[in-house]
């Protein structure tokens, strides 16, 4: 498939106090709406629980009921026992690791509106790692193009976070080619720990058919979501009556383009391929979330987990 190309400077000139070079990106504001979508729905802590948690995992022991939990986590035998309502504990409330494998290869680096898609991504990934982090569990970051560009392995020290924001803003770090198979190859050979979560994030236009084999072994092994972020250019062309100059962003290919001859043809074939994906996903048993960057990704993004939580797992 073929992507438009903006150069970056084209996308960020809006920004009086932006230097070149420099993402656009504003950490504090994504986690605050986020956490704001969350609040409205009153189920972060259920949520979390459910989520992550609880859920024909490993039991560990019991702790106090807290006003929060959700009430099908009370054991009543224990409650009897012991007088006072207790609640099943497992081994993920005392350890979970969660990883965000993002790519950060040269389709990335395209926006056709206010942010890159690289920005969009940046601010998400840190939202939803804080609100994993500030839970007291393990995050993880894997940058990958056509190699694995960064890693920092699961962590819930004080620094982590700051390391996620200074390494997913970070320019140096983005561009190449795209290499999904050979992510997960090295993810899967180095994670060992059974109770770990993935979250990969991408714009998938680049994979290929024979990701799905990769793609159905981390589903089986780890629970996983894939995020799939989306250019609205990456799915429709714009409606002008000027031709268009294209640019493959791995290959440096060219071609200049009518948007009005060739809209519908783009716009199918754009729709055919994120169908596919989405079947491979669900022969993966990965669930899909999608975001375009045209709109915030705090309340789609709240309501996908919502419904993983009301399903206690995977939709």
């Amino acid at each position: 498939m073929v992507s438009l190309k903006i150069k970056k400077e084209s996308v960020v000139e809006k920004s009086p106090v932006l230097k070149k070079g420099e993402f656009k990106v504003n950490f504090p504001g994504a986690i605050a709406a986020l956490e704001a979508a969350l609040h409205k729905f009153s189920v972060k802590r259920i949520l979390y629980d459910k989520l992550f948690r609880g859920r024909g995992l490993e039991f560990d022991s019991y702790r106090q009921f807290e006003s929060f939990d959700d009430a099908d986590m009370i054991d009543w035998r224990a409650t009897l026992r012991a007088n006072e309502f207790l609640a099943k504990k497992y081994i993920q409330e005392r350890d979970l690791h969660v990883y965000f494998l993002v790519d950060v290869s040269n389709s990335m680096l395209f926006g056709s509106g206010d942010k890159l898609k690289s920005e969009y991504v940046a601010e998400m990934v840190c939202a939803l790692s804080h609100l994993i982090f500030t839970s007291g569990d393990r995050i993880g970051l894997v940058m990958f193009n056509g190699d694995i560009i960064k890693i920092l392995h699961p962590s819930n020290s004080k620094n982590q976070f700051s390391l996620f924001m200074k390494y997913l803003s970070d320019p140096s770090l983005y561009g190449g080619s795209f290499d999904l198979n050979k992510a997960i190859e090295h993810v899967l050979g180095l994670v060992k720990f059974p109770y770990t979560v993935f979250f990969v994030v991408s714009d998938f236009i680049k994979v290929r058919k024979d990701s799905e084999r990769s793609l159905r072994l981390m589903g089986s092994k780890f629970e996983t979501v894939a995020v799939v972020v989306r250019d609205p250019m990456d799915e429709k062309l714009p409606k002008t009556g000027h031709q268009l100059s294209l640019q493959d962003p791995y290959s440096g290919r060219q071609m200049v383009m009518d948007p009005s001859i060739a809209a519908d043809r783009y716009e199918k074939l754009a729709m055919r391929q994120k169908a596919g994906l989405k079947d491979v996903f669900k022969k993966s048993q990965i669930d899909c979330l999608e975001l375009m960057t045209d709109k915030s990704f705090a309340y789609p993004t709240s309501t996908f987990l919502k419904v993983r939580a009301s399903k206690g797992g995977r939709i």
